[in-house]
């Protein structure tokens, strides 16, 4: 429950910033918050000018296409603490991953000129530098 209406914050944060007046993306973002604050998704539909409940509108449906990931951000640990975080492909080699990890001048701050004894690679997970 928490982190469905949290990421509702963070999307009307952000609808907000970017000063969004597109009907559509505002229809579905009041359709998604009705379950969670029903009498506010009432009075937002009203305004967006329908006539009829939110409730018994079709529930927005998704689009598979804005589903797919082409980056993740691995966080970087050193012994075992998070010290920077890397964006990386998706289809991004171990080998590269590690290279640009160590040339990182963060990482290189805590390797204190020592070669690492590990790089712990877990795919889309993070990284872990045993110094």
């Amino acid at each position: 429950f928490n982190t469905a209406v949290s990421t509702l914050m963070i999307c009307a944060n952000e609808l907000t910033a970017l000063s969004c007046n597109n009907k559509a993306v505002l229809q579905d973002f009041v359709q998604l918050l009705a379950p969670f604050a029903p009498h506010l998704a009432e009075q937002l539909w009203q305004l967006l000018g329908h006539s009829q409940s939110v409730s018994q509108a079709p529930f927005p449906q998704h689009d598979a296409q804005y589903l797919q990931e082409d980056t993740i951000v691995y966080p970087i640990a050193v012994n075992g603490k998070v010290r920077a975080s890397i964006t990386f492909g998706l289809d991004v080699p171990q080998d590269s991953i590690k290279k640009q990890v160590l040339a990182h001048a963060t990482i290189q701050k805590w390797l204190q000129g020592q070669p690492p004894q590990r790089v712990i690679i877990i795919p889309q997970r993070m990284v872990n530098v045993v110094v």
